[in-house]
Order: structure tokens, then sequence, then C-alpha cells
């Protein structure tokens, strides 16, 4: 198995790309930063969209058993 993400297929690097989107959703979900998961699955390949789908529910279901960043008042 090689590491080097340009040396996949092209299909396989679409899933990627698309796994790696999902997880950004997820990220900004945990934290409450804006995104619309709805616009982003619109922006993914029409052949994608259902992975995209399943890979946001588990990045969803793994960040519910992480931690919050610290929070850190600025101080004066």
């Amino acid at each position: 198995m090689t590491y080097n993400l340009a040396e996949l297929p092209f299909d396989e690097m679409e899933k990627v790309n698309v796994d790696l989107a999902a997880a950004g959703v997820a990220f900004k979900e945990r934290y409450n930063m804006p995104v619309v998961a709805e616009i982003v699955e619109r922006e993914q390949p029409q052949h994608l969209r259902d992975w995209f789908r399943e890979r946001l529910g588990v990045h969803r279901a793994i960040s519910v058993t992480l931690s919050k960043l610290p929070y850190e008042p600025k101080m004066k």
C-alpha cells in the first residue's frame, strides 16, 4: 500500500476528497462554526453524494467521543 495520494487512481482520489469534505463539516459542527452540510453535499460529485453522507455520519459519530478544545480566556 502506498501513502502517496498523488499515485492513487482518479476515482480513489475523488473519494478521499469527498471524505475530507465530510470531515471538515463534522469538525465545523463540533466547534459551532457556520456550515451547512447540504450545501457542501451539493458541491460533491453526484455519484459520490451517498459516500459523503455515509462518511459524514461516521465523522459525526467519532466527534462525540472526542473532547472539545480547552477554552482559555484572554487576559487583559
